[in-house]
């Protein structure tokens, strides 16, 4: 209704919604021709100003499970890229897995039975490895791409204010309507 349609997910992987244009470090060859069009390759750490501008700015940026394959210092890097591609009065949907959700696994000794999760980790970790070993598997070892830092809402919060770039900062549960997964 207020004509805020151009929208980005960054690091969309193989995730292509319709109405998106996608930026991630994908070769284009791999991305299906119905999205090529509107797919960008750029590697959005290494972006420069240049290669940023010539792309434009967006209503929306989404970054899905993305953030977290970033140490904190490079995080605050994308963060500022992506400041960069937002228009003025722009949103930016950041989801990350939370911190307290998986210590909470850990603690209560829930990984190991998390049917979805273990069957995942196991190819990974021996099957009677203990709980340490499955959250390391989250916090540090992915298969395509590793984690190398994690957040709750505070910590994400924390990275969005000391870039100076965002305000109106605030948290979206899962059961949220403008909540999704990728």
């Amino acid at each position: 209704k207020e004509n805020k349609n151009r929208w980005l997910d960054v690091g969309c992987w193989e995730n292509f919604e319709k109405d998106f244009y996608y930026l991630d470090i994908r070769p284009k060859k791999l991305i299906p021709l119905e999205h090529r069009k509107k797919y960008f390759k750029i590697d959005i750490l290494n972006a420069t100003n240049k290669g940023l501008r010539a792309i434009g700015k967006f209503d929306l940026i989404r970054m899905q499970h993305l953030l977290e394959h970033f140490p904190y210092e490079e995080g605050k890097i994308v963060i500022k890229k992506i400041a960069r591609l937002l228009k003025k009065g722009g949103h930016v949907l950041i989801t990350v897995p939370d911190l307290k959700i998986h210590m909470d696994k850990y603690i209560k000794k829930k990984y190991k039975r998390w049917k979805y999760f273990k069957k995942w980790a196991t190819k990974r970790v021996p099957r009677d490895a203990p709980e340490s070993f499955y959250f390391s598997v989250f916090a540090h070892f992915l298969l395509i791409m590793p984690h190398k830092w994690c957040y709750d809402a505070a910590g994400l919060k924390y990275l969005l204010k000391s870039s100076g770039f965002f305000k109106n900062i605030r948290e979206l549960k899962l059961n949220d309507s403008l909540s999704s997964f990728p």
